[in-house]
């Protein structure tokens, strides 16, 4: 276990997992024992979007040592949680019936779907949305059929098939049915602006297998698939969220990856360097063991982890790390043309150009990134100012 943390820090650490080996209940033991700050816990718990596995796990340990009052709202906080997440069953299922049915070939991703196969309940994850995967040869009319089906999207077809399609890894969709909020992204691709993507998804789809979905039949990524999904998820957001960690610690334990596929597909497809410092993040933080067939991993360079992941100030920088997780020079120069140039749903929304003034994304979109980074530059210089002063 890492030191110099925190107990509330370590604590949450320690039981935010779907096992509780003997060591680890050990160590979690002599901390609840001690002095905490239980409401630091839950605040760190919910920042991180690990409440439900810290919920289960106290639970497991009898709360020792929790007080009455925190035990209750995390009791409130956990079933109101699993109460969406199950309305999230229930709209998934129809989506990938809808789709199913209209012979688009769908995958559902992370969600509620990866909470009842890594932690045996739907309950377990923090949902905020619903993602799903298709080729991207069948994006535009899933799109579609979507939006004749409840959804709504803020941004027309000709934006999204003439910029989106072709910049982005997924597009949002939303419906609000029975005073809840559905949030959907539609993904079709995986490594969005490397030259191996097309490869890789092929791969992917060439592997996927039939399996039920809460009573729908769909496709499923191969554990080495969802590991290789999860590890750039995780790395494309500089590993922020303990959640996702948290996540990818539990499936490296199910003993059910093919760990010298994971390293032949990360060597073809130029995943190194998502794949192996993700394993590293979790052994870090985790003590997640690196399987033997990989070469000596490295915690990413510069990047704040757990507890300090989240720091805003460090924040405003967050889209450029994403050039470095590409290898090829002329990827990063792509990165960049299109980071800068090509319209996204933020500058639609922004300036409701019409059609026949798309053009003028490519001069309005980089004042605007201009604007905002400044904007985020001062605030970030700001914020670390005032750290000075109330140490000082």
């Amino acid at each position: 276990m890492l030191a110099g943390l925190l107990p509330e820090d370590e604590l949450c650490l320690l039981l935010a997992r779907g096992q509780l080996p003997p060591d680890v209940q050990t160590r979690a033991g002599e901390l609840m024992a001690g002095r905490l700050d239980w409401d630091a816990l839950r605040r760190r718990s919910e920042e991180h979007q690990v409440l439900p596995l810290i919920y289960r796990s106290l639970r497991a340990l009898e709360f020792q040592g929790v007080p009455v009052e925190v035990q209750a709202k995390l009791k409130a906080d956990f079933r109101q949680n699993a109460v969406r997440n199950m309305l999230f069953v229930a709209e998934l299922a129809r989506l990938l019936r809808l789709l199913g049915e209209a012979g688009i070939r769908v995958m559902p991703l992370k969600g509620v779907t990866l909470a009842e196969s890594l932690y045996g309940d739907p309950a377990m994850r923090v949902c905020s949305d619903i993602d799903i995967l298709v080729p991207a040869g069948d994006a535009l009319r899933a799109r579609r059929l979507i939006l004749a089906n409840g959804y709504t999207s803020p941004f027309w077809e000709d934006f999204f098939a003439k910029h989106q399609f072709h910049t982005s890894a997924d597009c949002p969709l939303l419906a609000e049915r029975g005073g809840v909020s559905y949030f959907l992204e539609l993904h079709w691709t995986l490594l969005q602006h490397s030259s191996k993507d097309a490869a890789a998804m092929e791969d992917l789809w060439s592997e996927a297998r039939p399996r039920d979905f809460f009573g729908v039949q769909a496709h499923s990524l191969t554990p080495e698939w969802e590991f290789i999904y999860l590890a750039t998820h995780a790395a494309y957001h500089k590993w922020q969220t303990l959640k996702w960690i948290a996540d990818i610690n539990d499936l490296c334990a199910s003993a059910s990856v093919d760990w010298l596929t994971v390293r032949k597909k990360a060597t073809r497809f130029d995943l190194d360097l998502m794949v192996g410092p993700t394993l590293a993040v979790c052994s870090w933080l985790y003590g997640t063991p690196v399987p033997p067939n990989f070469p000596a991993v490295q915690l990413p360079d510069g990047v704040p982890l757990f507890p300090h992941s989240l720091d805003p100030a460090k924040a405003w920088n967050a889209p450029l790390f994403q050039a470095k997780l590409l290898k090829r020079p002329t990827e990063k120069l792509r990165w960049l043309a299109e980071m800068l140039f090509v319209a996204r749903l933020s500058d639609q929304m922004t300036f409701h150009l019409p059609p026949s003034l798309d053009f003028l994304y490519f001069v309005l979109r980089p004042l605007r990134l201009v604007s905002k980074w400044t904007a985020l530059v001062i605030s970030a210089g700001f914020g670390r100012l005032r750290k000075r002063g109330n140490r000082g």
